[in-house]
């Protein structure tokens, strides 16, 4: 696997501190994560983490990051299927406050205790770690 290819999407602050060369994109909210990845599978890539990775409810937490492989040449379907069946999973849970979906840094911090969306923040960080070192990242923050 080419290391200098994967790129993590994510809405997560705390991801920026990961002491790793792999490429951040942040984005501002969980449907611009997951609208960047899908876009990016249909350019080629490959997902590498699963976009609904974690034991917290989709609808619960308002941070999303995902991990992508920006080499493939052609469509990976699986990972297609993947993220179009993750956003519409997103899409059920979320009908009832769909603005869960679109919920920027300032408004989760409106909307969350400080504890609670650091809480959120470090599970997600986790799971992305955890990927990570899978793929043989280690030392990491």
């Amino acid at each position: 696997m080419r290391y200098d290819k994967l790129e993590i999407v994510s809405n997560n602050p705390s991801i920026a501190e990961l002491n790793t060369q792999v490429k951040l994109t942040q984005r501002n909210n969980i449907n611009d994560v997951l609208m960047l990845v899908r876009d990016k599978v249909h350019l080629g890539g490959k997902l590498i983490s699963h976009p609904l990775a974690g034991s917290v409810k989709p609808h619960e937490t308002p941070y999303r990051s995902i991990l992508i492989l920006n080499s493939q040449e052609e469509l990976d379907m699986d990972s297609l299927d993947k993220i179009e069946q993750a956003i519409e999973r997103y899409q059920i849970l979320c009908k009832t406050n769909p603005k869960h979906l679109t919920l920027t840094e300032d408004e989760i911090n409106a909307n969350f205790p400080v504890k609670q969306s650091s809480d959120f923040q470090y599970i997600d960080l986790q799971l992305i770690k955890s990927c990570l070192n899978s793929l043989g990242f280690k030392e990491l923050n």
